[in-house]
C-alpha cells in the first residue's frame, strides 16, 4: 500500500507563507449512527470524534477503491474477509468514551472525486453485533475538482515501524504535535497511541490484553491508531495534545497469523515521556 496523496514534511517550525486552510470536521457518534457531512471539498481536513452515545465508539476512516461500495466493505467485514483489497488505504481511527470528545484529530488530504468509508467496528459485548452491523457507518463523497489542492507543510514527529520494533522520539515537549507513521517492515503494522492511567505498567497492560480482559480500564485515553502495510504509510496522521509530565505508550497489536503472538510480545512497544517547556 502506498499513500495516494503526499504531504510535505519540514524539520523546522517554519510554515509556508500561505499554508492551505485546514478544514475541521466534527463526527458525532450516537447509539448507533454517525452524524457528519456526506459531501466535502477536497484538500486538507482534520476529523474529530464526539461521542453523544452511552457506549464506547470509534470512527475508522478509509479510502474506498473506485467502484467499491460501503455495503461491499461491510459484507466483507461480516464474513471476516480481508478488507485491504477493497480500499486504497486506511486514514486512521479515533476513539471516544460515552459523553466524551477525543483530544486527538485525524488529519488527511481528501482526494477529489473519491469516496471514504466511515465505520465503527466495536461490539458492546463479546457476542453482540459490531456497531456497523447496527447501522453505524457512512460514506463521505469528495467533490470533483479541476485543480489540485495545495499540500500542507507539516512539522511532524515520525514514528517508524520495523519487524518488530518502533523507532521514535523518546521525549517530546508538551502541547500539540503531529504524529506520522511509516512502516519499513515486511508485514503490516499499526501505531496505537495510548495515555495510560498513572502507575499502570507495561506488564499490567500486556497481562490484561493476553487474558482477554478490558484494556480500556487501564487507560485514561486511547488517542488513535494509524495502520500501514509493509513498506507503506497511512493516508492520515494524528494531531495530538501531549500533557506535561505524562507518559504515552505506543504499541502494535497485530498478529502475522491467528496462531502467531501479537507484535507487542515480540518487542513492538515503546514509551514517550513528555518533558520540557510547552511547544511555542
Amino acid at each position: 500500500m502506498k499513500s495516494v496523496v503526499p504531504i510535505v514534511l519540514v524539520a523546522s517550525g517554519l510554515m509556508s507563507a500561505a499554508p492551505p486552510k485546514v478544514r475541521q470536521v466534527e463526527v458525532i457518534a450516537t447509539d448507533y449512527a454517525f452524524e457528519l457531512p456526506h459531501e466535502l471539498p477536497p484538500g486538507s481536513t482534520t476529523f474529530h470524534l464526539r461521542n453523544d452515545g452511552k457506549v464506547y465508539h470509534e470512527v475508522a476512516i478509509a479510502l474506498l477503491k473506485r467502484g467499491v461500495t460501503i455495503d461491499q466493505l461491510n459484507q466483507a467485514a461480516k464474513e471476516q474477509k480481508p478488507l485491504a483489497p477493497l480500499t486504497d488505504g486506511p486514514v486512521g481511527i479515533l476513539f471516544a468514551g460515552p459523553g466524551k470528545r477525543s483530544t486527538t484529530g485525524l488529519a488527511t488530504e481528501l482526494i477529489a472525486g473519491r469516496q471514504y468509508a466511515v465505520r465503527c467496528a466495536f461490539r458492546d459485548t463479546v457476542t453482540a453485533p459490531r456497531h456497523f452491523e447496527m447501522g453505524m457507518y457512512s460514506v463521505i463523497n469528495v467533490r470533483p475538482s479541476k485543480t489540485a489542492p495545495a499540500l500542507p507543510r507539516i512539522k511532524a514527529d515520525t514514528i517508524v515501524a520495523t519487524d518488530y520494533s518502533f523507532r521514535y522520539p523518546r521525549t517530546l515537549s508538551p502541547g500539540r504535535h503531529t504524529l506520522v507513521f511509516r512502516n519499513e517492515g515486511k508485514v503490516q503494522h499499526e501505531l496505537n497511541v495510548i495515555l495510560p492511567k498513572k502507575g499502570v505498567t507495561f506488564e499490567q497492560m500486556f497481562a490484561v490484553r493476553l487474558s482477554g480482559g478490558n484494556p480500556r480500564a487501564l487507560n485514561e485515553e486511547q488517542l488513535g491508531v494509524l495502520v500501514a502495510a509493509a513498506g507503506g504509510a497511512p493516508l492520515g496522521r494524528l494531531d495530538v495534545n501531549l500533557l506535561p509530565g505524562r507518559e504515552y505508550r505506543i504499541i502494535c497489536l497485530f498478529r502475522d497469523d491467528p496462531k502467531a503472538p501479537p507484535h507487542f510480545e515480540l518487542g513492538m512497544y515503546g514509551s514517550i515521556q513528555v518533558t520540557g517547556k510547552p511547544r511555542g
